[in-house]
C-alpha cells in the first residue's frame, strides 16, 4: 500500500512538473497570442483573414484598441508558426508620441538596435562601451548617414525585473545568441504613412534559427 501512495505521489509530481515546464515555454508576445502558435491556434481566437498582401499572414477583421488609439493588427507567421503581432497605426505622428513616451519611459524597455536603409547600429554596444553621449553620437552619425531612408525600425527589449541581465553582454548579437530566449522584443517601425509595433521573440527566433543549420 505504501508503495503504491509513493507511485502515486511521483506520478502526481512528474505531471505537476511536465505541465509547468510546458507552462515557461509558452513565450507571451502580446496579449494572448505566444511564439509558436499555429495559424489554426490564432484563428479560434480572434476573428482572421488572410491578409490581402500576404496570405500566410492573418489580419484582424476589426480593429483594436492600444493606447486609446485605434490600431489594425495582423499575426505573422514562419513555417506555421507565429513569430510576430504586429500593431499598425496610420498616423505615425499622433502615434509616435504615445509610443515614444511608453518605451523611454524607465527602465524597463533598453533600446538595443536601430536598423535604417540596410544598415544596422548596435545601440547596446555603443552604449555599453562609449556611455550616453558617446551613444548618442552614434545614433546622430547614424541617422544622418541613413537620412533618405523614409523607414526606421527600433529595437527595444523589455527587461521588466530582469534589469541586470545584460551585464554579462557585450553587444546586440551577444544578447541574441545567449541571452534567455523568453525575452520579448518590441520593435517599432516609423513609416511615411503609417507606424508599426512588432511584438516579437528576438532571441527564441534566433536560437531556433541557429539550432537548425
Amino acid at each position: 500500500m505504501l508503495k503504491k501512495s509513493c507511485l502515486l505521489l511521483i506520478t502526481l509530481i512528474l505531471i505537476f512538473f511536465l505541465q509547468a515546464c510546458g507552462d515557461d515555454e509558452k513565450i507571451i508576445l502580446y496579449d494572448q497570442y505566444y511564439y509558436g502558435m499555429t495559424r489554426a491556434q490564432v484563428e479560434d481566437l480572434a476573428t482572421v483573414t488572410a491578409c490581402r498582401d500576404n496570405p500566410y499572414d492573418l489580419c484582424r477583421e476589426n480593429a483594436i484598441p492600444f493606447f486609446r488609439e485605434i490600431w489594425y493588427e495582423r499575426f505573422i507567421f514562419r513555417q506555421d508558426r507565429l513569430v510576430c503581432v504586429q500593431l499598425i497605426h496610420t498616423e505615425p505622428k499622433k502615434a509616435a508620441k504615445l509610443i515614444n513616451s511608453w518605451l523611454d519611459s524607465g527602465y524597463r524597455y533598453m533600446p538595443v538596435a536601430i536598423n535604417s536603409d540596410g544598415k544596422e547600429l548596435d545601440l547596446f554596444a555603443e552604449i555599453k562601451y562609449s556611455g550616453k553621449e558617446g551613444a548618442r553620437q552614434a545614433v546622430h552619425n547614424f541617422t544622418r548617414a541613413t537620412a533618405r531612408d523614409p523607414e526606421t525600425t527600433y529595437l527595444y527589449l523589455d527587461l521588466v525585473g530582469r534589469e541586470e541581465i545584460l551585464n554579462n553582454y557585450s553587444s546586440f548579437h551577444d544578447i541574441l545568441a545567449n541571452a534567455p530566449r523568453d525575452i520579448i522584443g518590441i520593435e517599432q517601425t516609423v513609416k511615411d504613412k503609417y507606424l508599426i509595433i512588432n511584438f516579437i521573440a528576438p532571441m527564441a527566433e534566433w536560437q531556433d534559427r541557429v539550432n537548425k543549420k
